[in-house]
């Protein structure tokens, strides 16, 4: 493993001892001699509901822990003055972004430490009519460097032992070491490591539609002293300019080194798009995969294909992007019930169920007794009974139905698929 550079970059100097933290969708600065006078405020709620962690100068909170560790003795004093100063919720980050080494990574997906605030999420204004009709017309952007295969889509199922997340981006494939280019111009609003741990170091762009484009996992020994100072100049890189080079990833998934860079798109209100609608289209011609249709009931399948009472329908559906083992999800999805018109259960070209959150609807999604993600196991189940508003209601009318399900991917390439059942 590597050790994260000790060294201050250009432009850290400015954030250092300036505490960033979001309450709804605005931010506040709040430096810590100003926590005086809002330290008494719900101290005892505090600790019943949060758990601070500091690693590296980067604080993150959680729900539902009654245990506070803390490395700084004003650690818990700022925190509880943030909260009270600008009515935190559950489930944010503070970024102290102070200069130093941070630990190298114990593990690569800490579920405490995805959360994050970003100081310059307000610029983000880019709004789109999204999905695929929406930006046929747009002109494409290259992609960072030549793509050995897609490990991850935005719609994929994260869990490493904690609480599960959409991916909320693209992990683009790639060998350790290969340059990673801009594939839009813009300004450099961020250089970060913004996790403990040197595989996380993050280069933002805000390009001139108003998307920020996140490249996650570059090395951060790579970044050109000319991105350094265009960050801490407020300057722009041109498309094609060197941001890095791809890290080198210390763990394999199916036998294969996972080097990669995630990439975000961010645009208006921090909402999370699909980077495919974005990028040049890639030479995938193979279909999504219906693997399974079935019924479920309290979550679980149910054995056979008679069911009584309420239920719901599942179905276990894989697609492969320019590889044979990395498994991915369709990018929407729809069902047709007994001849009916079909409906859509989700379309990820609408961006994520939940917008701005990558927690918001995964459980609801993807059927949690069906589903696993994570370096050695991915399967895919979603519930075709999806909506952000409740889930649908099948027939409960005796006798056989029928369903139809129609996979589609990021790129045209559809499977179909009929299920029969009855109710008694």
């Amino acid at each position: 493993m590597r050790n994260a550079p000790g060294a201050t970059p250009p432009g850290a100097s400015q954030r250092e001892k300036t505490t960033i933290f979001r309450s709804s969708s605005q931010f506040c600065t709040i430096k810590p001699d100003d926590f005086a006078p809002v330290l008494l405020a719900s101290t005892q709620q505090f600790f019943r509901q949060r758990q601070t962690f500091f690693l590296g100068g980067h604080m993150t909170l959680h729900r539902g822990s009654r245990f506070i560790r803390f490395v700084r003795a004003w650690s818990i004093l700022s925190v509880v003055g943030m909260i009270a100063a600008c009515g935190g919720q559950h489930g944010e980050t503070l970024s102290l972004s102070e200069a130093g080494s941070h630990p190298d990574d114990a593990d690569l997906h800490p579920a405490w430490a995805r959360a994050r605030v970003l100081p310059y999420g307000h610029l983000a204004t880019g709004r789109s009519s999204m999905g695929t009709s929406g930006l046929k017309e747009t002109p494409r952007a290259p992609w960072p460097f030549a793509v050995l295969s897609i490990g991850h889509t935005s719609a994929s199922y994260q869990n490493y032992g904690g609480s599960p997340y959409f991916h909320h981006g693209l992990d683009i494939r790639g060998d350790a070491g290969t340059p990673v280019l801009a594939s839009v111009g813009g300004t450099v609003v961020n250089i970060e490591n913004y996790m403990p741990g040197s595989a996380y170091w993050e280069v933002a762009i805000l390009d001139d539609q108003g998307f920020i484009w996140q490249y996650h996992h570059i090395d951060h020994d790579s970044i050109p002293q000319a991105i350094h100072l265009a960050f801490k100049n407020g300057g722009s890189v041109a498309a094609g300019e060197k941001l890095g080079e791809i890290f080198y990833w210390q763990v394999s998934s199916f036998g294969e080194r996972f080097h990669h860079v995630h990439l975000n798109i961010l645009g208006a209100d921090m909402k999370f798009q699909n980077p495919f609608l974005f990028l040049d289209v890639l030479p995938d011609t193979s279909p999504p995969a219906i693997v399974n249709i079935g019924l479920t009931q309290k979550g679980n399948q149910v054995t056979g294909n008679t069911v009584k009472g309420p239920y719901g329908l599942f179905a276990k559906v894989h697609d492969l992007i320019l590889h044979q083992k990395f498994v991915v999800p369709a990018n929407s999805l729809t069902v047709s019930v007994d001849e009916a018109p079909a409906f859509t259960v989700w379309n990820f070209d609408d961006g994520l169920p939940g917008g701005a959150s990558e927690d918001d609807f995964v459980n609801n999604f993807f059927v949690p007794s069906l589903t696993c993600g994570n370096y050695s196991c991915r399967e895919l189940s979603v519930n075709l009974g999806f909506s952000k508003t409740g889930s649908r209601v099948f027939p409960l009318t005796s006798g056989p139905h029928k369903a139809t399900v129609t996979a589609s991917d990021a790129f045209g390439n559809q499977a179909e698929k009929t299920y029969s059942w009855t109710v008694e």
